[in-house]
């Protein structure tokens, strides 16, 4: 027998079952049944990024609210190190980097864990170097960089997860630091972008994990070190970002490599100069983002975002 009661003078139905329990249906997940009486409640299931609003009534497995949380530290500080992300471990590395003296350690974040772990160490000690994650070979790269000497290095090596190793490969074909490196999973190359040497260059040397070897390809049309760059995979081009054309002299150029055609052309300008920054292209918004970074006023939290 269907019945009507009410709740903060909102009228719900409700149903007895026949051990004569009242049930309210809309209080009972769907799919699911409590003494006999199927519920209807809507699963929602993730509520992502909510403002400010109203949402459908129902059952919301969680919600994510927009901004940034803390998370475990770190187990080294250490400025001017890489980091990149390996999708078949779910781990995030942080490779490197200088202190009180430049260092080989490699550390691994598990967001599923929240918390950070030593691995192998680095065969090379430096800073101001870059890195990338090849997908199709599972490896990821520590590249170039500089050594307690000073001097600048074409030092190449790869980790792999699985053996907890680090391994040489071929040396690149310039030696500079502060440059920029993106993986192009179309052509299954790792580019590195630019950099200083102590020269500013424009040059632009792709490696080859089936040949184990580095190419020169088309040089970038802007000289400059501390840039950032990502790859973006719906447009198949991968992008240099800004950077530093020595001194405080701050580029708001963007350049976007295509391997197809082996040539750089220039694209819209970010709204920021800067250099120092970072970069990254989310697959599912199908947006670059140009994170941080120092120009003429100092450091900067800005983030903008490129639409190709």
């Amino acid at each position: 027998m269907a019945q009507l009661r009410s709740l903060n003078a909102i009228t719900i139905p409700s149903i007895k079952n026949t051990a004569g329990v009242i049930v309210d249906p809309t209080k009972v997940l769907s799919g699911t049944t409590i003494s006999g009486i199927a519920g209807s409640m809507p699963n929602n299931g993730v509520l992502d990024s909510p403002t400010k609003g109203i949402y459908p009534a129902g059952y919301y497995s969680s919600v994510r609210i927009p901004g940034w949380i803390t998370i475990a530290t770190d187990t080294t500080a250490r400025q001017a190190l890489a980091t990149a992300y390996d999708s078949s471990a779910n781990l995030t590395y942080a490779i490197d980097g200088v202190a009180s003296a430049y260092y080989s350690t490699v550390t691994a974040y598990s967001y599923s864990a929240n918390s950070w772990t030593a691995i192998a160490s680095d065969t090379t000690a430096r800073d101001s170097l870059a890195a990338a994650y090849d997908s199709s070979a599972n490896l990821t790269y520590a590249i170039d960089g500089i050594i307690t000497s000073g001097n600048t290095i074409s030092t190449a090596t790869a980790y792999s997860h699985s053996s907890n190793s680090w391994t040489a490969i071929a040396t690149d074909t310039t030696a500079r630091q502060a440059l920029a490196t993106a993986y192009d999973s179309s052509a299954n190359l790792t580019y590195a972008i630019d950099g200083e040497a102590p020269a500013i260059l424009s040059t632009v040397t792709a490696y080859s994990h089936s040949s184990n070897s580095w190419t020169a390809i088309a040089s970038d049309t802007t000289a400059r070190y501390s840039l950032a760059a990502a790859y973006n995979s719906s447009a198949n081009l991968t992008y240099a970002i800004d950077g530093n054309a020595g001194g405080s002299t701050y580029y708001s150029t963007v350049t976007a490599y295509s391997y197809s055609s082996n040539s750089w052309t220039a694209i819209a300008s970010d709204t920021t100069a800067r250099g120092s920054l970072a970069a990254a292209y989310d697959s599912s918004a199908n947006l670059t983002y140009a994170i941080d970074g120092v120009s003429y006023s100092g450091n900067l939290t800005t983030v903008t975002a490129y639409i190709a």
